[in-house]
């Protein structure tokens, strides 16, 4: 029996690797994160009002759906103000979040040796400038000073609190989130573009895509407007309405030993294994997930990508990786276009920022479309308002069961191909980046 250990892999939150075991010429790929991130063990014992700063290691949407729980939890309503601040620091974490797996996915095809003019190299179709990788992260870069501006910080944030935010923006604030949010619109449109020719327009990574496909799954959103989650069949129908307070009871976590990520799995049908992909109980999230529900978008360029993404690949629902890294460029269109509407002042003024609580419940839950996909809060107090119980369902355990199944599809076809490690290492990467 041999083992092929390939680490680390590139681009991931959590550091992770895989190992395949190779037995009798039959290969079994193990995608295993390799490092433990249990942060509600942290929280048990805290002031409940510390949690958003805490919750906010794991992502900033997690410090948002954090501050979302607490207002339940004290029974109290954020004036508009503080949403819209809420609202706008998240779409600069879509914008920031998407566009950096986007300058992932183009530097994998930019030339390596811009300044050199090799001969008899074989073309492998358009390359990326290394000018417009530069634009693509300054870009990021002011997504960045947007999100500093309404968090507080563009990572760790610490302005959304219980009832509302901390602090109202400063007078030369609004000027400049607002021309920011205008830069970020315009650019994004480049982005799309230049993602479109050099990727999806015959590339040699396009040919890579086309076998990278999962079996049909469930899929998790949030339901537009009612606060439920919705869980949606294989075909792209609905199935199940979730409220927030019952997110928890529907769903589960299930620990492999061979991984620190848990596996989520719907409790109805029950765990059944993390090897089928027909399995009624593995769903997966993020930015596929939400356009696989086949909806108009109210935004206008990042429909017309949409409507784009329907010609040349079929309608909706789609389980490609190319049709997974289509859905980044459709909603980075789409929070930038966001950004423009709520980064502006009469948005982002008003006479409060906050509302105190007067009373408290025994409980607080909220869930929250974040970029990386759905995920929800749970927590139990004593009667000081100390955390007695937490829970958390994050984006990477609802799709550790997609990520293991698109490990051992990328697998099996560089063995098919008989490709090196080092290949096979950057298929994988590939496979999972979108995700």
């Amino acid at each position: 029996m041999e083992t092929i250990t390939l680490e680390p892999l590139r681009w991931l939150e959590q550091p992770a690797r895989v190992r395949i075991v190779e037995n009798n010429g039959h290969q079994r790929a193990y995608f295993q994160v390799t490092s433990p991130r249990d942060v509600g063990e942290m929280a048990k014992g805290r002031p409940a009002e510390e949690l958003p700063r805490v919750l906010g290691i794991l992502s900033p949407s997690h410090h948002l759906v954090s501050a979302m729980a607490l207002d339940r939890l004290f029974k109290v309503e954020p004036p508009p103000l503080a949403v819209n601040m809420r609202q706008a620091f998240l779409q600069t974490q879509f914008f920031r979040h998407h566009a950096r797996k986007l300058f992932f996915l183009l530097a994998s095809v930019a030339s390596p040796f811009p300044d050199y003019s090799l001969r008899q190299t074989p073309t492998m179709g358009p390359t990326v400038p290394n000018q417009f990788l530069d634009e693509v992260m300054r870009c990021v870069a002011l997504a960045q000073e947007a999100a500093a501006i309404l968090g507080g910080r563009a990572d760790h944030p610490m302005s959304a609190i219980p009832g509302g935010v901390g602090r109202f923006l400063k007078e030369p604030h609004y000027p400049r989130l607002s021309e920011i949010a205008e830069q970020c619109v315009k650019f994004a449109s480049r982005l799309a573009a230049m993602v479109r020719e050099t990727v999806f327009r015959g590339s040699a990574l396009m040919d890579d895509f086309k076998e990278l496909r999962l079996h049909p799954m469930r899929s998790l959103t949030m339901a537009n407007g009612s606060g439920n989650a919705v869980l949606r069949d294989p075909e792209g129908k609905e199935a199940e309405q979730i409220a927030p307070e019952a997110v928890f009871e529907t769903i589960g976590l299930h620990e492999e030993a061979w991984s620190y990520e848990p596996f989520a799995f719907l409790k109805k049908p029950g765990w059944e294994t993390s090897d089928a992909e027909n399995s009624g109980s593995l769903y997966f999230v993020g930015p596929l997930a939400r356009l696989n529900r086949g909806e108009e978008l109210p935004s206008s360029l990042a429909e017309q990508e949409r409507q784009l993404l329907i010609e040349t690949l079929g309608p909706f629902p789609h389980f490609s990786v190319a049709a997974a890294y289509w859905s980044l460029v459709v909603e980075v269109l789409q929070a930038a276009e966001n950004m423009v509407e709520l980064c502006n002042q009469d948005k982002l003024t008003g006479p409060a920022i906050r509302n105190l609580p007067s009373e408290r419940a025994d409980s607080g839950y909220a869930s929250l479309e974040s970029p990386e996909g759905f995920i929800s809060h749970r927590y139990r107090t004593d009667d000081r308002a100390m955390i007695e119980e937490i829970e958390i369902l994050d984006a990477a355990a609802e799709n550790n069961a997609l990520r293991c199944f698109l490990v051992r599809k990328a697998v099996e076809a560089s063995f098919e191909r008989n490709l090196g490690p080092e290949e096979t290492k950057r298929r994988i990467e590939i496979s999972l980046l979108p995700f």
